[in-house]
Formats: C-alpha cells, sequence, structure tokens
C-alpha cells in the first residue's frame, strides 16, 4: 500500500489480516510515496494499493505509469473525491478503484481480482469516464468496433479470433489501428483500460453497471 496516512495504513494492514479466505492475500508492507516504494529494489508483491493525493505533490498518471512500469498492477485506493486524479490514473493503467469507504471485504475482493489481470469495472469507473465528453470521432469500422467490443471488455487476442473467424496475428493489426486512430483523433488509448473508456464513450459498449445488492443473508460468499 501506498498511503501517507498512518491510521489508513494500519486499517488496510489490519484488514487484510482479518480476511482470512482463500486464497490468501498477503501484507507485503507499505510507503508514504512512489519513490520510497521502489527505492526497495526489487519487485515485493504483486499489487499496489495506490492512494492517489500524496503529500510529495505527485501525480497519480505518473505514479500509476511508474509503478506499472516496476512490474505492479495497481488498484487505486481513494476516497474519491478527485475525478481528475481518477481520469489521470485509470488512463495510466490502473486496473480499478476501491473507496475507502467500502468494506474491507470488498477491497480485498478487488485485490485478487486485480492480481488475477482483471479490469474492475465499477462506478467509479463509470463517473470517471462520464467527465471525459469532449472527444471527436475516431471512425472505426464496423469490424474494428466489433474487434474493439470484445478485445476491451477482457477477450485475449486469441479469443477475439476464434469469435470473429479471423487470424489473431489480424486482431493485432487491428487493434493497433484502432489505437492509432484514436491516437490521430487526440484520444490515445494505450492500454486496455482507455481502449475500454473509449469504446463507452462511442457508444461501441455500454457504460458500466452498478452491480446487485444482496441481502444480508445472501452474502456468504463475498471475497470467494
Amino acid at each position: 500500500m501506498i498511503d501517507d496516512h498512518e491510521a489508513a495504513m494500519i486499517g488496510f494492514e489490519g484488514g487484510i489480516l482479518r480476511d482470512g479466505k482463500s486464497p490468501a492475500v498477503t501484507f507485503a508492507g507499505m510507503a508514504p510515496t512512489v519513490d520510497a516504494f521502489l527505492k526497495a529494489g526489487r519487485r515485493i508483491c504483486d499489487v499496489v494499493a495506490l492512494d492517489l493525493q500524496l503529500a510529495d505533490g505527485s501525480r497519480p498518471g505518473d505514479n500509476t505509469a511508474r509503478l506499472i512500469a516496476a512490474g505492479y498492477k495497481v488498484l487505486v485506493f481513494t476516497s474519491g473525491d478527485n475525478q481528475a486524479y481518477l481520469q489521470e490514473a485509470l488512463a495510466n493503467g490502473a486496473l480499478g478503484v476501491s473507496l475507502k469507504s467500502e468494506p474491507m471485504a470488498e477491497t480485498v475482493n478487488k485485490l485478487r481480482r486485480v492480481a488475477a489481470g482483471e479490469t474492475i469495472d465499477n462506478l467509479e469507473l463509470a463517473a470517471a469516464i462520464e467527465v471525459d465528453t469532449d472527444f471527436v470521432e475516431a471512425n472505426l469500422s464496423e469490424r474494428e468496433r466489433e474487434c474493439l467490443a470484445m478485445y476491451a471488455t477482457g477477450y485475449g487476442q486469441a479469443q477475439v479470433a476464434r469469435r470473429m473467424g479471423i487470424a489473431a496475428s489480424t486482431v493485432k493489426t487491428n487493434v493497433d489501428r484502432i489505437r492509432e486512430k484514436y491516437e490521430a483523433a487526440g484520444r490515445p488509448a494505450d492500454t486496455k483500460v482507455e481502449l475500454y473508456i473509449r469504446a463507452v464513450e462511442d457508444g461501441i459498449l455500454p457504460p458500466p453497471q452498478p452491480k446487485r445488492k444482496w441481502a444480508a443473508s445472501s452474502r456468504t460468499d463475498v471475497g470467494q
């Protein structure tokens, strides 16, 4: 966890230790800044829970990009009151958002999902998408839109190829062309999360919807 609020860090660690579910999540450590974390000089964990507003004044987009370049997956862990910062982190490859007001079991579940490479399409992601409405048309072909719809929702290139009846190399070419078109339109989409956001903006995919709340008696599987 990277956060400069001691109480938040202690609570985060305690919540993970209390979770006790399988597969286990192990708390590897905490740091007040990305610089301090990376100075460890070795890969100490799979996922970093990153606070967006740190006392050193660093930008969340830069922090996210640096962590990903160092080999870590990133889950934003925030109070959720700064949409611009959320956009920065998501645009630079963060795989999801967990609010500090959420039950810790939900945050731990998201850590597991991010560790598995899943993009978490939750309400905070939807809100960040809604803010970003100043864009121009990328003029994708119908085939490119079909490819983007599948690839951006989590299918690998080989899976998209099988579903479209084309070669995996053709899917890669399509994805590269899609990224080039968005870049030319001034709407870069270098990561899979950014491709998902562009697809929602252009009406190719529906916005993420709030998850249905289960009754208390039905919540025995939370975190499984």
